[in-house]
């Protein structure tokens, strides 16, 4: 009579860590939209003129 009771713990706690995988998985790609692709996307602009490239030298 325990393996019924065994096998149904075991059910419940394979689901319960499938769920937490799945809220792990959301919590970070709400993360990754919206904090590291915002802010890498603001460094992709960067000033006129930074890392100009003079062909003959400094002026």
């Amino acid at each position: 009579m325990t393996k019924p009771q065994l096998s149904d713990v075991m059910k419940k706690l394979v689901l319960f860590i499938i769920g937490i995988a799945i809220l792990g998985t959301i919590i970070a790609l709400g993360v990754y939209l919206g904090v590291e692709l915002p802010s890498q996307q603001t460094l992709l602009h960067a000033p006129m003129n930074s890392g100009v490239i003079y062909p003959k030298g400094p002026i």
